[in-house]
């Protein structure tokens, strides 16, 4: 009876395979996990002065980014659906967060959960290189708008923990 149950799985598996039909949440997160090790196997390949070039080319793609994540998430360009942008931008890459508060000038956002934050030498520089990235995002999308981040998993707290802050301007809030 094992053997044919066995055999039974192996032609389901092969089924699924020869036909594409590996679930999506599968697939996408195999390719975020990739993803995040090629980016840390390069990271420590580069000197000081290319890992620098590198958070600025990250930071480059988010401000990039800006104007289709706007459009496709259909949002304005208040704090709030900046924050709901990063949460996006999270989800995207394999990252689990949530607002935990809110006011009117700030948003605060938990990552409970990621992709790669046990992965070997993953460190707090290799996540603070990524943040820009999302520093980009949210400048692009509302330039009154400040991301930081104060906790961080890959230091051993229980939590990412990033900051949305509005601060005023003379100027216009919109980009």
């Amino acid at each position: 009876m094992h053997s044919i149950s066995v055999g039974i799985k192996n032609r389901l598996i092969e089924f699924i395979v020869r036909n594409d039909l590996i679930p999506v949440k599968m697939r996408w997160r195999k390719s975020a996990s990739g993803v995040g090790r090629l980016f840390n196997d390069v990271y420590h390949m580069l000197s000081i002065e290319d890992r620098r070039k590198l958070a600025n080319l990250l930071y480059e793609w988010g401000l990039n980014d800006a104007e289709e994540v706007v459009d496709t998430l259909k949002i304005k360009r208040d704090l709030h659906e900046c924050a709901l942008a990063i949460l996006a931008a999270n989800s995207v890459f394999g990252i689990r967060s949530k607002i935990v508060r809110e006011s009117e000038n700030e948003v605060v956002i938990h990552a409970t959960e990621c992709l790669w934050k046990n992965k070997k030498n993953w460190t707090p520089e290799v996540c603070a290189t990524i943040d820009q990235y999302d520093i980009g995002l949210v400048a692009g999308i509302n330039k009154n708008v400040h991301y930081s981040c104060f906790k961080r998993r890959s230091k051993g707290d229980p939590v990412c923990e990033a900051v949305l802050k509005k601060f005023e301007s003379s100027e216009d809030t919109d980009c």
